[in-house]
């Protein structure tokens, strides 16, 4: 069997409307979009399926979301990308997007911001993987969904979430189990060759949140690690990517696909708008030349330790027009994780991706490291996470 190349992706949004794209449909700029990612060097974009917009009321899936989103995957295609579509989002940038009948009238016990109806609110969600009804609705709009773009050429995966466990929790394994088999079987229906898969966060490896993927995996063709990590930690370990994948694949048993890769930068374009974020606080921007070359050494890692690719998260810095809506509001880190300035000129970690060649001996890929049954590791995740992280620098001669 010929190996797969390595996917080289990246998270899209507008740099002029970020996650109001739908609602703010741009033909032309998202058209000449598609050709810098293409330029660039990148094979891949996943696509963000906004709830409210797509599925305004249970039973209304609005034909010309549909059809904004099959143009999509049209210029997509038309300059060579394939196209993952992440679904039922949920989480994006610090905010949860939800249509008001997610939502449920009591704000006791919230600890989420809901962006609904042009407004951020504290209303708790409805659960997703055990209300009844938000299933009937859920299992609606994949049907809907499938009968418009089944078949698309662009299409290479269907993404369930955008790390989920963020914002809504299953009651038990078995719910998270059923949902992702009902789920997985619906998007199947017309084509079950497209593959199925989900995001999972790192603190889902070590926290039972009813999502722990060793359970759902089993119904998914992949799994994909969303690989942010914690301001407490070294932002730019170049080891830190190779091993999470590593342990990921050990406990899922499915291969790996790398999504939020990367890191804020400072801005270098010196305008007004740009110079406000030094007053700003909480804010971990890094340098532009430190970020290219964690880039570079990282990408090189994950092709040598056999992923299936890499995403960036996000296309371009948000343009200074938008820094005033939600989430780049609060959120500034949100507004540099471009792989391209606000002024559409191109950052230096860009030349990882349009030049992506492994520079380092191919990996033996030892399983030496791991040095456990893999029910000992949930005895003590979080210890033992920390202990298997120093053993796999250790065989591997990372720093």
């Amino acid at each position: 069997m010929t190996e797969k190349p390595f996917i080289l992706g990246v998270d899209y949004w507008p740099q002029k409307t970020a996650m109001f794209m739908w609602r703010e449909f741009d033909r032309t700029s998202t058209q000449d979009d598609m050709s810098i990612i293409s330029e660039l060097g990148f094979s891949c974009i996943r696509v963000f399926i906004l709830w409210e917009d797509f599925q305004p009321h249970p039973g209304n899936v609005p034909p010309v979301m549909l059809d904004r989103l099959v143009r999509v995957l049209g210029m997509a295609d038309d300059r060579g990308l394939a196209v993952i579509p992440t679904l039922f989002t949920g989480y994006m940038s610090g905010l949860i997007w939800l249509p008001p009948w997610m939502l449920l009238a009591s704000t006791a016990e919230s600890h989420f911001q809901v962006f609904s109806q042009d407004k951020v609110r504290s209303n708790k969600p409805r659960n997703p993987y055990s209300d009844p009804e938000i299933i009937e609705a859920q299992i609606f709009f994949l049907r809907e969904l499938v009968n418009a773009v089944s078949g698309h050429p662009a299409l290479l995966a269907w993404n369930l979430g955008n790390r989920p466990s963020l914002w809504a929790f299953p009651p038990d394994e078995f719910s998270a189990k059923l949902w992702v088999q009902a789920m997985t079987e619906t998007l199947q229906e017309k084509d079950d060759e497209v593959p199925v898969t989900m995001g999972f966060r790192v603190a889902d490896l070590l926290e039972n949140r009813g999502l722990f993927f060793r359970v759902v995996a089993q119904h998914l063709s992949y799994v994909c690690l969303q690989s942010n990590i914690p301001r407490s930690e070294n932002p730019l370990d170049r080891a830190v990517l190779p091993f999470m994948g590593g342990i990921t694949e050990w406990l899922a048993k499915k291969p790996v696909l790398i999504l939020d890769f990367g890191a804020p930068t400072i801005p270098t374009v010196q305008d007004e708008e740009s110079r406000i974020i030094r007053n700003e606080g909480g804010s971990s921007l890094l340098s532009e030349d430190d970020v290219a070359e964690f880039t570079e050494e990282t990408l090189a890692h994950l092709i040598r330790f056999k992923r299936l690719g890499a995403f960036w998260q996000s296309y371009g810095d948000y343009h200074p027009s938008i820094w005033s809506r939600p989430p780049l509001d609060s959120n500034v880190d949100e507004r540099f994780r471009g792989i391209l300035r606000h002024d559409r000129t191109v950052k230096p970690a860009a030349a990882a991706f349009k030049s992506a060649v492994i520079k380092l001996p191919e990996a033996e890929l030892s399983t030496e490291w791991l040095d456990m049954p893999e029910e000992d590791f949930y005895k003590n995740p979080k210890s033992n996470l920390s202990r298997l992280g120093r053993r796999f620098r250790e065989y591997y001669s990372f720093g």
